[in-house]
């Protein structure tokens, strides 16, 4: 556990700068797009009234309708799949810095005592805490954008039943529920898994051998899942809930395999 402490501390204070600043970036677009979003569809409405010589209310409809919060907030998709593969970018890196440099950190991290598997968990929890320190950090960004939304649209122009539109996984990513959230950590922590296994991948064996050796892996996931789910979908052999829960658990059981695979090439493959 000391070991563990000591590595995540470590990766830590490392990635430290590089999230700071992708933080702040991502953050100032954000509310950057809010007021541009409410300040561009307000001028549209007083250009229609101008150009048009309508009534606010037919302007309002050739805009396309009230404005709700859901407009407001159109560009934070865009900043989300920004943010993401960022993550994945993170993911790679925290290896790939260890190998590369004059420090040549990762045999440092090879000779430390104890059993490795705890190098691959101090980098693994380091980038889940990240991620989980950008949700909490969104969540203060919604309440501050829900606040310019009110205090900048007018009563007459504004949509309040609006959230996020039709857009299930931005809603998802902001509706404050525990359970949505553990969603998205676990399903990060499998992609970021896989990443970690992709680059072990290639630090173990030559290049066409690792190319053949992802392709593997990646079909293991993808084939099983998408064939078992469309023959229990065309046979009807297991009820709808049942095959909601198979699509759930097979990829937990992968999550374990890809684990148990990045220790053994850590362990077996990946010398000093």
């Amino acid at each position: 556990m000391k070991k563990f402490i000591m590595l995540l501390n470590e990766e830590l204070k490392r990635g430290a700068r590089f999230y700071l600043l992708a933080l702040i970036v991502l953050v100032g677009l954000e509310l950057v797009s809010v007021v541009y979003q409410i300040l561009s569809y307000q001028s549209e409405v007083e250009q229609y009234m101008k150009v048009e010589r309508v009534s606010q209310l037919e302007a309002i409809r050739l805009a396309g309708g009230l404005f709700g919060f859901g407009d407001a907030t159109a560009y934070f998709q865009y900043i989300i799949a920004i943010a993401m593969m960022l993550t994945f970018l993170l993911a790679s890196q925290i290896w790939y810095r260890d190998w590369f440099g004059e420090s040549k950190y990762i045999y440092r991290l090879l000779m430390l005592p104890g059993r490795r598997f705890t190098i691959l968990l101090s980098k693994l929890t380091a980038v889940m805490l990240t991620v989980a320190s950008f949700i909490g950090v969104q969540w203060i960004v919604i309440l501050v954008s829900g606040f310019l939304f009110r205090s900048m649209t007018p009563d007459d122009l504004m949509e309040s039943k609006q959230l996020f539109g039709e857009n299930r996984i931005l809603s998802m990513f902001y509706t404050f529920n525990i359970v949505d959230t553990l969603i998205i950590l676990l399903v990060t922590a499998l992609v970021v898994s896989f990443v970690f296994l992709v680059v072990l991948i290639e630090r173990s064996y030559r290049k066409r051998i690792a190319i053949l050796q992802v392709m593997l892996d990646a079909a293991l996931l993808i084939i099983p899942l998408v064939g078992l789910v469309y023959f229990f979908e065309t046979t009807h052999l297991l009820h709808p809930n049942q095959i909601t829960t198979f699509v759930i658990g097979y990829p937990l059981l992968y999550f374990v395999y890809v684990y148990w695979k990045s220790i053994r090439l850590l362990n077996h493959k990946i010398s000093i």
